[in-house]
């Protein structure tokens, strides 16, 4: 492995593991490390050891939802170097309630993947996971 490459690490917090599974791969080709998880009260333990660049978030989850996993994000110590999508079956004013939440405590917000999500649309997003302004996919 070249030492120049910088290794790049993605969290998919999702409770549809299959959903989960099929995410992963598509960040694995992309280059990306992959750690899956489906919702639990121990998310900023999980984001600490992790350290993702990339996190792919699912707003509706038993027991730890998304908006859950934002409140904790904004204690996160590597927030500035994470990009996170919010990805959901949400109707839309749960999903503006989300980039409500997400911009006062400084989260970065890459774009908003409804579900079910294709593949074109997530390799689309993860194309534009750079930028620095919000897209809708």
């Amino acid at each position: 492995m070249n030492a120049d490459i910088q290794l790049r690490r993605a969290l998919v917090y999702d409770d549809d593991e299959a959903f989960a599974e099929e995410c992963a791969e598509a960040l694995a080709r992309h280059g990306y490390e992959v750690t899956t998880r489906n919702g639990n009260s121990r998310f900023a333990a999980l984001l600490a050891s992790v350290e993702p660049q990339l996190l792919l978030l699912d707003l509706h989850m038993p027991d730890f939802d998304g908006f859950e996993a934002l409140r904790a994000i904004r204690d996160y110590k590597g927030k500035d170097a994470l990009t996170v999508f919010i990805v959901s079956a949400a109707e839309p004013s749960l999903i503006a309630m989300a980039e409500t939440l997400a911009q006062p405590y400084g989260i970065r917000l890459g774009g908003f993947l409804g579900k079910p999500v294709t593949l074109a649309a997530l390799e689309k997003a993860l194309a534009s996971a750079g930028d620095d302004k919000t897209a809708q996919i």
